[in-house]
């Protein structure tokens, strides 16, 4: 049996708006499993227990079914975040959208990951985790001017004495 970890996130349509109401499917790869969940109205889901592997990805909202751009690796990352956006055949027609294991129609577009994180590693994405981040870097400057001779500069004259 391989261990397993949870992973979710959030839909958009094209638009930027929640994609509620759609179904989220993930095909492992190596045991050919297929899995899927239906997000909410405020257009999140979530896959708990999902074994280890690489994942392909699909949606299917109400005008088709969208094909993943690339191929997702859950790993041993606990809470991982997937936020994903439907967009429609980028520079060409439905026909060069290669189709997805499990759905029998064409697709109609792709979904395109327009972030991944852990969740953990979202506070440095938030102002909070910024200003951290920055104090830190202040204080150390601070820290490490130990108080000695102001700098130098070849540009300005030395300061004369009296």
């Amino acid at each position: 049996m391989l261990p397993t970890a949870e992973f979710g996130g959030s839909v958009a349509a094209a638009d930027g708006q929640p994609a509620g109401g759609v179904e989220v499917f993930v095909y492992h790869l190596a045991t050919g499993e297929l899995l899927s969940a239906t997000t909410g109205q405020d257009g999140l889901y979530e896959f708990v227990a999902l074994p280890y592997g690489y994942y392909d990805l699909a949606v299917r909202a109400a005008d088709g079914i969208y094909v993943g751009n690339e191929i997702v690796h859950v790993g041993t990352e606990r809470n991982r975040f997937l936020e994903l956006r439907l967009s429609g055949p980028l520079g060409g027609s439905r026909s060069d959208l290669r189709s997805f294991v499990g759905a029998s129609e064409a697709p109609v577009g792709l979904v395109i990951i327009v972030d991944r994180r852990k969740d953990a590693a979202s506070f440095w994405r938030r102002p909070s985790g910024i200003s951290t981040i920055a104090g830190g870097g202040a204080l150390i400057l601070i820290l490490l001017n130990d108080g000695g001779d102001p700098p130098t500069s070849p540009f300005m004259p030395a300061a004369s004495s009296p």
